[in-house]
């Protein structure tokens, strides 16, 4: 169902789509910054010279200063918003900055991820918001935050083994690398237990825990018995790194996904399975659609129809 056009909601819509043309329209172009590239060639070397636990808790504490800088420099976006007004702007920083501490998506792909949930609820479509790949629970946070500020009473799924990624498959590998990633990503990486998500959700946001479910399993187990229930989706957020992983996501939800509604693909542009299987997907259903990036490894399209 979708709102009446009105000059506020033209306004909207124009808006949305100038946010989208800030992001780059082609998601198969994604390099990973300079820094990047440098800071896994040298914990690459380290790996060959030390102990690899010692490398282990080198790169954890070089990863979290990183993470803490790049938050603190994300306070420039929610400063010039403040400055010039615009108070939209400075809402979906302040937002961010919020939950940046508990995700592991950067900052451009968090801003595309309440982009798309902001754009959905504005146009009056109520379909549920699903996330495939929890994690730590910031990206689910973000859209949580956003529907309780907006008044909104769309169901919000949580889909995720809480136990970590499972181990990649040869349609993962390229060589023996399985993507673009900085950060070696084995089985159980990517770690949010359950317990800890639901403390993040309920007990620091105060979320209200009617709206929001947490699915525990894997993926193939736990999407087919659960779709029904699920219902229309307005949001698809799909961060699952793997082929299997993303192709089960698609396959299983992709039909519930109301037109105009919103596929994000959080690996599209870092993993080589998550590319191959969403390419895949769009080429078997014969799918034209525009995948814009996030500017990080991310990319997301809307439905057609």
């Amino acid at each position: 169902m979708y709102l009446q056009q009105s000059n506020s909601t033209s306004n909207l819509e124009k808006a949305h789509a100038d946010n989208r043309k800030k992001r780059m329209t082609n998601s198969n172009v994604y390099t990973p910054s300079r820094l990047g590239i440098a800071t896994k060639a040298v914990f690459s070397e380290l790996d060959k010279l030390l102990p690899s636990q010692l490398v282990q808790t080198l790169f954890s504490v070089s990863f979290g200063f990183y993470r803490m800088m790049i938050r603190v420099l994300y306070l420039r976006f929610w400063l010039w918003a403040l400055i010039t007004g615009n108070e939209r702007d400075r809402t979906r920083a302040a937002s961010v900055f919020k939950v940046m501490p508990h995700s592991l998506v950067g900052w451009s792909g968090l801003e595309a991820t309440y982009d798309a949930v902001l754009a959905t609820h504005e146009r009056g479509m109520s379909g549920s918001i699903v996330e495939c790949g929890v994690a730590r629970g910031g990206s689910a946070a973000l859209m949580a935050l956003n529907e309780a500020r907006t008044g909104s009473n769309r169901k919000i799924w949580l889909f995720d083994s809480y136990e970590g990624l499972p181990e990649p498959s040869v349609e993962d590998l390229q060589g023996n690398e399985t993507g673009k990633h900085i950060r070696p990503l084995p089985k159980g990486s990517c770690l949010g237990t359950i317990e800890q998500v639901s403390e993040l959700l309920f007990d620091t946001l105060r979320l209200d825990r009617n709206n929001i479910k947490l699915v525990k399993g894997w993926f193939e187990n736990t999407l087919p018995v659960n779709r029904t229930s699920v219902g229309t989706i307005s949001v698809l957020r799909i961060d699952a790194d793997w082929y299997d992983s993303v192709k089960c996501c698609l396959d299983q939800l992709y039909d519930q996904v109301e037109p105009g509604g919103y596929v994000i693909i959080d690996d599209y542009g870092s993993c080589f399975g998550a590319q191959k299987a969403v390419d895949e997907f769009l080429a078997a259903r014969q799918l034209s659609v525009e995948l814009v990036a996030d500017g990080r490894g991310g990319c997301d399209f809307v439905k057609p129809g």
